[in-house]
């Protein structure tokens, strides 16, 4: 049953991807008040019939005149995107958990503290972290004459470590935000009440017995996270010079092609978020055996 009910999401999420693809269209003629329904159709057949073939298609940017295979060029973006992407997500849930179990050593006065100023945190926008890291270190190479991390990507070179941070960054301060939430929840309950009596040490407590607990709650509320960070993904590839999924469909514009994009970004997400609950579930919420 479990498994029919993940394939029916998947069909359900992947059925309303193909009709979004086509809906730029439909919506064309909006200004005269019509809706081009036969063109959205003819569409939606054309970007079935992409997913069936998908090596018969050919791309072509926008004010290019040459039409190129889009096979297998399209798994280089696909795979740059999806590094920086996953990588920034990783580091921003465990520096959350990170400054979580540090915040949660402290007294109930001064975790408030500390909470209230990554509130503040959130607050800056991303734009304006991206631009002073790249002034940072373009000021350190004119001090020094080192080059502490690439700044923009190149042909030749391709940049991880500066796009990873900071796209990770702002995502932390959220999944911080989520995490103490839960841990602060967590505390409260009978297990954690019964080890403290039988004499367990709070920071024993907090990694053994809590984390477990509030580690698949956190991973499934992160969701809202992810997505956050695929709109800043854009931003980043842009700033970063990263030939990456989002340039690449900006460059574009295409139905077909604008709908394999969008499949290419789901299912590696959507994989990750079900094989993540099948392993969790088996893992994590084992915090209250004592």
């Amino acid at each position: 049953m479990k498994f029919l009910h993940i394939f029916k999401n998947f069909i359900l999420s992947a059925a309303g991807i193909i009709l979004m693809g086509g809906l730029p269209v439909l919506i064309s003629g909006l200004a005269n008040k019509d809706l081009h329904w036969a063109a959205y159709w003819t569409t939606i057949k054309e970007i079935l019939n992409a997913l069936i073939h998908p090596s018969e298609l050919t791309y072509k940017v926008i004010g290019g005149q040459k039409e190129r295979d889009l096979f297998p060029y399209l798994w280089e973006p696909v795979q740059y995107s999806l590094t920086v992407l996953f990588s920034s997500f990783f580091l921003a849930m465990l520096m959350a958990v990170i400054l979580t179990i540090i915040t949660m050593m402290f007294s109930e006065r001064i975790r408030q503290s500390i909470k209230f100023g990554f509130y503040l945190l959130e607050t800056l926008p991303d734009l304006l972290i991206i631009l002073l890291l790249q002034l940072v270190i373009l000021y350190y190479y004119k001090q020094s004459g080192e080059v502490l991390v690439g700044i923009a990507a190149t042909y030749e070179e391709k940049v991880y470590v500066l796009p990873i941070l900071v796209l990770a960054i702002l995502p932390t301060i959220q999944l911080y935000r989520l995490t103490i939430l839960t841990f602060e929840k967590e505390e409260k309950k009978d297990y954690v009440l019964l080890a403290k009596s039988i004499g367990f040490g709070r920071f024993f407590i907090l990694i053994v017995h809590i984390l477990r607990n509030a580690i698949i709650t956190v991973f499934f509320q992160s969701k809202k996270t992810i997505w956050f960070m695929l709109s800043n993904l854009f931003v980043v590839e842009l700033l970063f010079n990263i030939p990456g999924i989002t340039r690449f469909l900006m460059s574009t514009l295409q139905p077909t092609l604008f709908t394999l994009a969008l499949f290419s970004i789901f299912i590696p997400l959507f994989l990750f978020y079900h094989v993540g609950e099948f392993v969790l579930s088996r893992k994590a919420n084992r915090g209250e055996e004592l």
